[in-house]
């Protein structure tokens, strides 16, 4: 009878030594594979208490931004003075029954013409408008 494959390098004498070999690999590599899901486990614990700590942090910068800017806009950009005045001048086209073109340019050509002492409210309340945006 041929001898053939891994059987066949263990005689029948040897047999024993195989399977306890064998037992020793299949205990080596469940070790290694509950180390596996040890760190794997320990890596997820940490990174839940990482992101935990990060959304009680942002939470905290939110209500501390909030106190900070209550009463400011909090656009990302403040108006400015041709947009406050353009915002109160729509209101009184829309009811003209004016296109959105028409508004703009019925706007525009106001606030080209306007003299500094007309635009100054604006500029103003512009003003104001940055100064709560910057301490943003």
């Amino acid at each position: 009878m041929p001898l053939s494959g891994l059987d066949g390098r263990w005689w029948p004498w040897r047999r024993k030594k195989k399977e306890a070999y064998q037992e020793v690999v299949k205990q080596e590599n469940r070790e290694k594979e509950a180390m596996k899901l040890l760190e794997k486990e320990h890596l997820q614990k940490t990174a839940m208490e990482l992101l935990e700590q990060y959304l009680q942090f942002q939470q905290e910068v939110e209500k501390e931004g909030k106190k900070e800017r209550e009463g400011c806009f909090e656009a990302k950009h403040p108006m400015s003075a041709f947009f406050l005045f353009s915002k109160e001048r729509r209101e009184a086209l829309l009811q003209e029954k004016k296109t959105i073109l028409e508004i703009s340019k019925i706007a525009g050509e106001e606030w080209k013409n306007m003299a500094e002492e007309q635009k100054a409210p604006y500029e103003e309340e512009q003003n104001g408008i940055f100064s709560c945006a910057s301490s943003i």
